[in-house]
């Protein structure tokens, strides 16, 4: 979400892209301390060393500012869909998902109380957060899907199987794993939850 003017309609200077950058940088930090609905505007003003009417100059709401994360998350996610689409010759199915899972929850590590936030306000059926979720996983479904596709007009999947409803639980299912990773490792070892999370993924997409 760049922007080239401000809520005043001036043009954002260097000056003005570093204060924006601050104020979205302290939202993420107090993301990780505390839950939305406990962060006003003038707390994220505080935690940047900005007024509270500088906040408003460069957004409407924390949650305005919270989309500028939400699109940041959701670029760094586009690169999953190369894992899809490499060579599954042989064994290399296994090998390429694998890397995958590997990847979302580093992302999960490095993004997720803002991914948490995207999530339950998409669920609460906010349109901007559902309409950033979908952006952020498109490429990846349809990835997935293409995959699905194959494997059923190859008859590895019945034909009642829709390939993208899907390619959605596939990549919800490793989101759903990345988000509880910290409570699955109670039952099991980070090797174990990947590999295993890597067979049912296989077994999803390509029906073997």
């Amino acid at each position: 979400m760049s922007e080239t003017t401000n809520k005043l309609g001036h043009k954002i200077g260097k000056r003005g892209a570093r204060t924006r950058r601050a104020i979205v940088d302290a939202l993420r930090g107090l993301l990780n301390q505390r839950h939305l609905g406990e962060i006003r505007a003038a707390d994220v003003a505080q935690a940047a060393q900005v007024s509270a009417p500088t906040f408003y100059t460069y957004f409407k709401s924390v949650e305005e500012a919270l989309l500028v994360l939400c699109e940041e998350a959701g670029e760094d996610f586009q690169r999953l869909a190369s894992h899809i689409h490499a060579d599954w010759s042989g064994d290399r199915a296994f090998e390429a998902i694998r890397t995958y899972v590997t990847e979302v929850l580093a992302l999960w590590d490095e993004h997720g109380p803002v991914l948490r936030v995207e999530h339950m306000l998409a669920d609460k059926g906010e349109p901007a957060f559902a309409e950033s979720r979908i952006r952020r996983l498109r490429r990846l479904h349809l990835a997935l899907e293409r995959r699905i596709a194959q494997a059923r007009a190859s008859g590895y999947h019945p034909e009642g199987l829709n390939p993208r409803l899907t390619s959605y639980e596939t990549a919800n299912l490793v989101e759903s794993v990345a988000a509880g990773f910290a409570l699955m490792r109670r039952a099991d070892t980070a090797e174990a939850i990947i590999d295993t999370t890597a067979h049912i993924v296989v077994k999803l997409t390509t029906g073997r």
